[in-house]
């Protein structure tokens, strides 16, 4: 989410979560007060980390940056979801086989803080609304930081993380 001030948005959450999901406050949040990112250099944001759930993110963006203009023409929002994948460069390749709307022409990004980090977008034209970054996968060993985690998500096969295909049995013709 794209916030106008980190502190107090980590501040609101932190109440929201100790009642609706404790198990996001037990991994130290993952905080960067500056962060080099290409034309939106010098955001601070934080994460609260959940290994077994979603993860939810505060994105403080620094003015006069392409995200800054952002928040001060649409205000505090949801900026996008995010997917990780080992394979950021083959992944995007399929989605725009697939047609979709790829802003950079699904060009990866590699984060000079994070050598191990890549990352892409899918459009809100594709999405509907949100924009979907995806990106290496990376975990909190409770430090405070991002870890590089290849593999973390990957699929092993049936039951591990069961696909509409698993659970429903096709139709047997008749």
């Amino acid at each position: 989410m794209v916030v106008r001030d980190l502190d107090k948005a980590i501040e609101d959450w932190t109440k929201i979560l100790r009642v609706l999901d404790p198990a996001s406050l037990e991994e130290r949040i993952v905080k960067y007060d500056e962060f080099s990112s290409g034309d939106d250099a010098g955001m601070k944001w934080a994460t609260f980390v959940n290994n077994g759930g979603t993860e939810i993110q505060f994105i403080q963006p620094a003015p006069g940056t392409p995200m800054g203009d952002r928040l001060e023409k649409v205000g505090e929002h949801v900026h996008h979801l995010c997917y990780a994948t080992d394979d950021v460069p083959g992944s995007m390749e399929k989605l725009k086989a697939e047609g979709l709307h790829l802003p950079g022409g699904g060009q990866t990004y590699n984060d000079p803080d994070m050598t191990w980090q890549k990352w892409s977008w899918v459009g809100h034209k594709s999405t509907h609304g949100c924009l979907i970054e995806v990106a290496s996968p990376y975990e909190s060993r409770n430090d405070g930081k991002w870890h590089h985690a290849p593999g973390k998500f990957a699929y092993k096969g049936p039951g591990e993380h069961p696909s509409f295909a698993e659970m429903v049995p096709p139709v047997a013709a008749e």
